[in-house]
């Protein structure tokens, strides 16, 4: 049995797309904290994403999904325990930026790190502190001490951009993830640097991967979701070419996207061909395949692609 960590939150719609698109249906309620799939060999739970690194570090689990952001904070965090946990798969979706922002309003003036850093010694000779506010102490204590910040770092309990909101804001800069930056405008919040991009990461207990029954089946959901994500974008193209002379010239326009595309004969005369390509690619494909005499072509989705 493997049990799978599953994440509630931003990166939610995107996991469950990508478990319906490897093949498997999962059921969830909004609050259960044990969805149902449809594979008598895996288990799920649905818990906050910040815990996974910790929980399968500690064998609570077997597999998770959790972002590029928190992995590197439990790193720092615990550097031993996170050789306890590895990294199996960049899933791409989830993006996320960890950036750093000052209020427009309280602060003006500071446009970069290197202004805030100014504004920071100017407290020092005060004889104050800065506050900082972010739900990743230990990326900010580095992201800080490489540009020669002191401050005092606050892990808040509610929502971070709170914190530098006027009047009396309760801390200088925030240290926070944000996909489109959007809640950080419409909050007077400017950003002055970005630490790192985050993508959501299916991440492994390394103690379930020295099991081999275990490690047989975490590999099959590798290789399924591996899959699923190079179909994601491609469509399935069939054509026929009924007249042999325009063979090549059909050949000519679909060797600028596909290489190899599986050509077969056609009874009476003629020939079938299917690729496999980028979505984006039909607007520019279908009209000079027409033109080149090719006919009966029928799009389909790719569901994955195994290699």
């Amino acid at each position: 049995m493997i049990k799978f960590y599953i994440p509630d939150g931003h990166l939610e719609k995107r996991t469950l797309d990508l478990f319906a698109r490897a093949g498997f249906q999962v059921t969830l309620t909004e609050r259960g904290y044990n969805p149902e799939i449809d594979d008598e060999e895996i288990v799920l739970k649905r818990i906050r994403p910040q815990d996974f690194p910790f929980v399968l570090s500690l064998g609570k689990g077997d597999l998770a999904i959790t972002g590029s952001d928190i992995l590197k904070e439990f790193e720092l965090k615990y550097p031993k325990d996170r050789k306890k946990v590895r990294e199996l798969l960049d899933l791409k979706f989830g993006k996320t930026k960890l950036c750093v922002a000052v209020s427009e309003d309280v602060l003006p003036g500071v446009e970069s790190i290197e202004s805030f850093r100014n504004y920071a010694e100017k407290l020092k000779r005060e004889g104050r502190e800065v506050v900082v506010a972010t739900e990743y102490p230990n990326i900010a204590e580095e992201y800080l001490k490489k540009n020669k910040i002191g401050a005092i770092i606050r892990k808040p309990a509610g929502k971070t951009e709170a914190w530098v909101i006027p009047p009396m804001p309760e801390a200088d800069l925030i240290i926070d993830t944000t996909e489109t930056g959007r809640t950080l405008r419409e909050n007077r919040c400017r950003i002055i640097d970005t630490i790192m991009e985050s993508t959501a990461r299916l991440v492994a207990s390394e103690e379930s991967l020295r099991n081999r029954e275990k490690a047989k089946k975490i590999e099959e959901i590798v290789q399924l979701f591996n899959g699923a994500l190079r179909g994601e974008g491609r469509v399935n193209v069939y054509m026929n070419v009924l007249n042999p002379g325009d063979l090549d010239a059909v050949l000519d326009v679909i060797r600028r996207y596909v290489k190899k595309p599986t050509i077969s004969d056609l009874k009476g005369g003629g020939y079938d061909i299917f690729i496999v390509i980028d979505e984006r690619d039909l607007k520019y494909i279908l009209p000079e395949l027409r033109r080149k005499g090719a006919s009966s072509i029928a799009i389909s989705d790719t569901r994955m692609i195994i290699e």
